[in-house]
């Protein structure tokens, strides 16, 4: 087994996990040596359970070097009648959109609820990494208008990296509540859209985590 288990981002791998396809929420238990002792996944069942096991397998050697064992990996998948009913309290994505004038791009990225819709909207200077950044930003202050009043949401940095053949989005937040401070991890495969997979990646990071105002 690797040695540098001990290195491992919890909250990061677990986020990770999550972008599996089927995988709903991902636990990681590690030993008194931080070495991993424990995955325990929650999934649809649209997958078979041992598919789900093997890409976690992969995604741990790949992205961290780990070979795991895979009876320390134990999947339990709901039906669609058992599924969670938490997706009514998460946002969705439901508009993109950007325009460029004399080098400056403006963002904007709508949210919406069971019961409301909002609009966060960002602008700077048009360069392929801010212009990652500048969706991110709208994406926070979309977010930020669900929040009750004593939370509020920063965006530390937003990135994008290779993973295997896959190109990711990851982001870092500080969730801020009263005087206590949360960093939040989340990521995204591109699928198509660069802009949509950083939106993505922020919202994995807040939903099942944040208390919204609906």
């Amino acid at each position: 087994m690797a040695e540098n288990q001990s290195k491992i981002k919890v909250t990061e791998c677990e986020n990770l996990i999550k972008q599996i396809r089927a995988v709903i929420s991902a636990n990681i238990v590690l030993g008194e040596d931080g070495n991993i002792e424990e995955i325990h996944i929650l999934a649809e069942d649209s997958r078979n359970a041992k598919q789900i096991v093997r890409d976690v397998e992969t995604l741990l050697k790949v992205e961290y070097d780990i070979e795991i064992d895979h009876k320390k990996i134990s999947v339990v998948q709901l039906n669609k009648e058992q599924k969670l009913n938490g997706d009514e309290k998460r946002l969705k994505l439901t508009g993109i959109s950007y325009s460029l004038q004399n080098g400056l791009l403006e963002a904007t990225v709508e949210l919406s609820s069971t019961s409301r819709t909002c609009q966060g909207r960002s602008s700077g200077l048009n360069s392929r990494r801010n212009s990652i950044r500048l969706f991110a930003e709208a994406t926070m202050k979309a977010i930020n208008e669900f929040l009750p009043q004593d939370c509020r949401l920063l965006l530390e940095d937003v990135d994008t990296y290779p993973l295997g053949d896959r190109l990711v989005v990851s982001t870092i937040l500080i969730f801020i509540q009263n005087s206590t401070e949360e960093h939040l991890v989340g990521s995204a495969l591109v699928r198509q859209d660069e802009k949509e997979a950083v939106v993505r990646a922020m919202l994995s990071a807040v939903n099942r985590r944040v208390r919204f105002e609906f």
